[in-house]
């Protein structure tokens, strides 16, 4: 009860413009920093100043942050499931072990955000601006992320099962133990990235464009590449593909022999930790 008044006070305090750790409108960002902690359910945090806050073990769910200026924020262990971040200006925030599940971020300034075991799952970052991101174990399922920019971005054991990413652009990004199952990528843009190893089975990838990615060992077993542009017989040929891969006209795949063997890094995403077991009991 009282973590929650500490938050209900901080966020009162800034919806009034008071104590928000920084300067005032017009003048420079002060390098003070305000940490917020305890529960601020549906806050209404919108446009305002947040630049280099951080936010620990918190409880803002259904916030409302629209246009906010969330500079350098930090993230972590923090619930903002179903909160609405559209317009706002994320760039170079960081975030761990965070859920923001069902969370809006459309046309979001997210440049250099740093994102390690989060959960976007559900959520609407349609047209966000992720380039140069670094994404581990990040859960994207089912999300729309139709138009983003992933560009330059080092995705690592990222889930787009399910998740809805036609037009977006992955040009120059890094891609580790990645899964597309069940993705639309339809005239998604994948041009010079590095796809070595990538899941691409069961994805919609019609009119995608993967001229220079790299495929080195990439699973196109099952892959419907039929309808995608840039591919060469040199990228196919680094490839793994069985009889139900659909290529463009003109190519042709190889099977591996033997077993695909993948990279592996466990998946870390958001959850609340299990209480403790209880101490044994001493021996009588």
């Amino acid at each position: 009860m009282l973590t929650r008044m500490c938050a209900l006070l901080l966020c009162s305090a800034l919806m009034m413009g008071g104590a928000t750790g920084h300067a005032r409108a017009g003048d420079r960002d002060v390098a003070r920093r305000v940490a917020f902690g305890g529960a601020c359910v549906k806050c209404d945090l919108a446009g305002r100043k947040l630049v280099g806050c951080a936010f620990t073990a918190s409880n803002f769910s259904e916030a409302t942050l629209t246009g906010a200026d969330l500079r350098g924020a930090e993230f972590h262990a923090a619930n903002f499931r179903n909160a609405d971040f559209s317009r706002s200006d994320l760039r170079g925030a960081s975030a761990a072990a965070s859920n923001f599940s069902g969370a809006r971020f459309v046309e979001a300034q997210m440049e250099g955000f740093d994102g390690k075991a989060v959960n976007f799952s559900g959520g609407n970052l349609g047209h966000a601006h992720l380039r140069a991101t670094d994404l581990v174990a990040v859960d994207f399922r089912r999300t729309d992320l139709a138009g983003a920019d992933l560009s330059e971005a080092n995705l690592t054991a990222v889930d787009f099962q399910g998740a809805d990413a036609r037009g977006a652009v992955f040009n120059d990004s890094e891609f580790h133990d990645v899964t597309f199952h069940g993705g639309r990528f339809e005239h998604a843009s994948f041009r010079g990235a590095d796809l070595e190893h990538a899941r691409l089975a069961g994805a919609l990838l019609s009119g995608a464009d993967f001229t220079d990615a790299d495929l080195t060992r990439a699973d196109l077993r099952g892959a419907d590449l039929a309808g995608v542009h840039g591919l060469t017989q040199e990228q196919i040929d680094d490839a793994c593909v069985d009889g139900a891969t659909r290529l463009p006209a003109g190519l042709r795949g190889r099977e591996c022999r033997g077993a695909l063997m993948l990279p592996h890094v466990a998946m870390g995403f958001a959850v609340h930790p299990a209480p403790p077991p209880p101490p044994a009991q001493p021996p009588r």
